[in-house]
């Protein structure tokens, strides 16, 4: 982690847009600091959009100001505008025109040399995978193929800072990866990213940090493992049953409460996996909280095919905080 001294290459305070009588994004405080991937978790209407929105300039904050590598984004919009590139939901990418057009004619916008231009458009159609296609129209390219694209697009002026607002919804596992492969290959370049993303999994192999925000709050911030400290010290057993055997039948719900009259859990099930997921919430001693589960799923005879221990993933720190807000 960086420290406090290093300028943050995102910065929001006390960021506020209020639509009418609803708050979308209520008192933002952030920070992003150069090559950092900062993912922005949240559910449906959370506020990640509208965020991304304000720090890109495409909507003015209803109070708050925020800063992109050290510029005023609302005294000195002129001035910042430059140093991002953004990846929509709304692939923002010409059709009619090839991969190779839609570069030359962003190139050209941004008045790039014409050797200048051409070396990017090379790299950036290499690192697409897009070479063998730079010809083909655009509107014949897989969707990943165009999220590549829209990447390359948004690179053409090398920002320092690249906002990506849902980048892989609605593609395919190997078109995700290939995205994947392409922000760690930007990050190791030293480009700071704003990633907002339904998928947990994406966050977790990705991002350095991850906020979640609910009802436009910040609700908390860090990394995986700070994250899971700070939700009581978890600590999970995912236990996968034999599919004759459902996690949802009234023989595993008594076991499972005969369970919890001994521990403090959080218990989940799965259906579609045939898993129980069990989060220990008090620091009970952890080798004898083990054994204990162990031990009841022979008393209980209760048929698994895997038992797995570790601290929680992502989602289930996602869950409790989703659970702690919806308390409040």
């Amino acid at each position: 982690m960086l420290s406090s001294g290093t300028q943050a290459s995102v910065s929001a305070r006390n960021l506020t847009k209020q639509f009418g009588q609803r708050l979308s994004v209520d008192n933002l405080n952030l920070n992003i600091y150069p090559g950092e991937l900062y993912a922005l978790l949240g559910d449906n209407g959370a506020g990640k959009t509208t965020t991304i929105s304000m720090l890109t300039t495409l909507l003015p904050p209803s109070s708050g100001e925020f800063f992109i590598c050290g510029f005023n984004g609302l005294t000195q919009a002129e001035k910042i505008k430059g140093c991002f590139g953004v990846v929509s939901q709304d692939l923002a990418v010409y059709n009619e025109l090839t991969p190779y057009e839609n570069l030359k004619f962003l190139s050209d916008l941004y008045g790039l040399p014409k050797k200048l231009g051409e070396e990017r458009i090379e790299k950036l159609l290499r690192r697409a995978g897009l070479v063998d296609r730079l010809n083909d129209r655009t509107e014949n390219l897989s969707g990943g193929m165009m999220r590549r694209l829209a990447i390359a697009c948004a690179m053409i002026n090398e920002p320092k800072v690249l906002f990506m607002d849902e980048p892989t919804v609605g593609l395919d596992p190997a078109a995700r990866r290939l995205i994947w492969a392409t922000l760690k290959e930007l990050k190791s370049a030293g480009v700071t990213i704003l990633l907002t993303t339904h998928y947990l999994e994406e966050a977790e192999l990705l991002a350095d940090r991850i906020g979640i925000i609910r009802s436009g709050r910040l609700t908390i911030e860090g990394t995986v493992p700070e994250l899971a400290q700070r939700i009581r010290g978890m600590r999970g057993i995912s236990i996968r049953l034999v599919q004759e055997c459902s996690v949802d039948s009234a023989p595993i719900a008594a076991a499972i409460d005969l369970l919890k009259s001994k521990f403090d859990l959080e218990v989940r099930l799965d259906n579609l996996r045939n898993t129980i997921y069990l989060t220990q919430l008090a620091d009970d001693d952890v080798e004898h909280y083990h054994k204990e589960v162990f031990a009841w799923l022979y008393q209980e005879n209760i048929p698994f095919l895997r038992f797995a221990t570790g601290e929680p993933n992502l989602e289930e720190v996602f869950l409790a905080v989703s659970r702690d807000e919806v308390a409040k």
